[in-house]
């Protein structure tokens, strides 16, 4: 018995965005691995689609001719000897890859019709009947907890192939798994196949889903956290990993969305620091502002443990906030951001980022100029990296609900199933119009205008980083600027 993972790459994606999808681990697909060989004793491979275009170079990650990916892809799967393998899964982690993993689907059951395709990941859990058309190449789909789903389906089919005939069936899991019962993930699996050095940004985990609902996110399940003895066991063997895997830089990011919402934080914290792990590995997080605004005495252990944090402040307008489901009130959530912020100007902590959500359905003018004048008054410091972002319509959010409400309401226009496109999806994620008066077009040359000088304040900024983000949103823009040239002359 044995089981592939395959991880899709991205269409037309160009090199900022892979600055944000390339390198990080295929943590799911590592942690379901560790789970299945752990619980039914199979074996496991991985393909990376995303390695594997670099390593081919007849193939353009930026192209998205199909007849040429196909011809990569077949490349890709011959070599990793898919004839030996029954059951594959395909992991579509987001909406950005639905076209990828649909693709490979294809071609994987026009030569082996007999192998068994899984997919899961967030797109088939928001949007399921995506991959249940007419002669679909998907056998099943995994929605929620892929461990539980796929360790009962390899118990009960052991001995079973797929033939085709019937109806693409829809795996929902309803429990919810212990967190505590799962082993590390399998980074040697991935490693043993793309052993690059230098290379990988390496997570943990040490939650399931979130305890808030901001509008812009998925919409979560339970909240499940590690004990701290378990937290230990995962940790204790990330870090050998990266120090061996990582020498130049090693690094340990907390993928989890509110860190310090977790009950085991301190102990953490307090375990970095009795280990003296600082001072050998940079480790960093995601926080939301309140939470520690509500408790600043943490801020020595975060300091001695030289712990960066990313806060997700998204706007400094207070109707977007409200909007966004960040806060009720506004004002005091805005008092507690600049309490955080002068401590990183003030207290000698270690810097810290503001992540920023700019083109949430209602931005317009003034709503932007609200946010950046509070960034430019309180957070233009060297100690503070700003991070911002445009929003991106993702499905199985509340505000991809909310469409048509944010349409009669704002004006808001949106490319309702971009992911369909053979366009770069990038950019359809994107919202043509944020409100009535406020065009995509007008967003970017504020975007990009304004922006650029404040990533410039921050002491580590990246030139080459810059220089990249600046010519892709001021080509985006030109592109937008040159289509309205047209459009007018016709």
């Amino acid at each position: 018995m044995n089981f592939l993972f395959i991880i899709p790459g991205f269409f037309n994606i160009e090199p900022y965005q892979k600055l944000l999808y390339y390198n990080d681990l295929p943590l799911g697909s590592l942690q379901i691995s560790s789970y299945l060989k752990e619980r039914n004793k199979i074996e496991t491979d991985i393909i990376d689609m995303r390695i594997e275009e670099e390593r081919d170079s007849k193939w353009n990650p930026q192209s998205n001719d199909l007849y040429k990916f196909e011809q990569h892809c077949e490349k890709v799967l011959e070599s990793a000897a898919i004839q030996n393998f029954k059951n594959i899964g395909i992991s579509c982690y987001t909406s950005f890859q639905y076209l990828q993993t649909k693709i490979i689907a294809e071609i994987i059951k026009k030569s082996y019709r007999d192998k068994n395709v899984f997919v899961g990941g967030y797109h088939p859990s928001a949007n399921p009947h995506d991959f249940t058309f007419k002669n679909s190449p998907f056998d099943y789909i995994i929605i929620n907890e892929a461990e539980l789903i796929l360790s009962k389906y390899l118990s009960k089919n052991e001995n079973i192939t797929t033939k085709k005939s019937r109806e693409t069936q829809i795996f929902r899991e309803k429990r919810y798994i212990d967190v505590n019962e799962l082993p590390p993930p399998d980074y040697n699996l991935y490693l043993n196949k793309y052993p690059y050095f230098d290379k990988y940004k390496f997570d943990l985990y040490t939650s399931r889903g979130c305890p808030y609902q901001c509008t812009f996110c998925s919409i979560n399940y339970r909240f499940r956290v590690y004990s701290f003895e378990h937290f230990k066991n995962v940790f204790d063997e990330l870090v050998q990993v990266v120090l061996n895997q990582n020498k130049k830089y090693p690094k340990i990011s907390f993928a989890d969305q509110a860190f310090f919402s977790i009950p085991i934080k301190e102990k953490i914290l307090d375990y970095i620091i009795k280990q003296q792990l600082q001072e050998s590995i940079n480790f960093s997080c995601q926080s939301r502002i309140e939470t520690i605004a509500s408790d600043l005495s943490i801020l020595n252990k975060i300091k001695i443990s030289k712990l960066i944090i990313g806060y997700g402040l998204e706007s400094a307008d207070k109707s977007l906030l409200v909007e966004m489901n960040k806060t009720r009130n506004p004002n005091y959530y805005l008092e507690m951001a600049e309490k955080i912020i002068q401590k990183y100007t003030e207290y000698e902590l270690n810097y810290c980022r503001l992540n920023v959500l700019c083109g949430f359905p209602g931005e317009d003018k003034k709503s932007f100029n609200n946010t950046f004048k509070f960034l430019e008054e309180n957070a233009s410091h060297e100690n503070i990296q700003i991070s911002p972002s445009l929003f991106a319509c993702y499905p199985n959010t509340p505000a991809f609900h909310n469409m048509k409400k944010y349409e009669e309401l704002y004006g808001s226009e949106f490319n309702k199933r971009w992911w369909e496109s053979k366009k770069n999806q990038f950019k359809l994620s994107v919202l043509r119009k944020c409100s009535h008066k406020y065009s995509l077009k007008d967003l970017l040359y504020d975007y990009k205008e304004n922006y650029i000088s404040i990533l410039k304040i921050f002491k580590f900024s990246n030139f080459r980083d810059l220089a990249t983000w600046k010519q892709f949103y001021s080509n985006w823009y030109n592109e937008l600027s040159s289509a309205n040239q047209l459009k007018n002359q016709n």
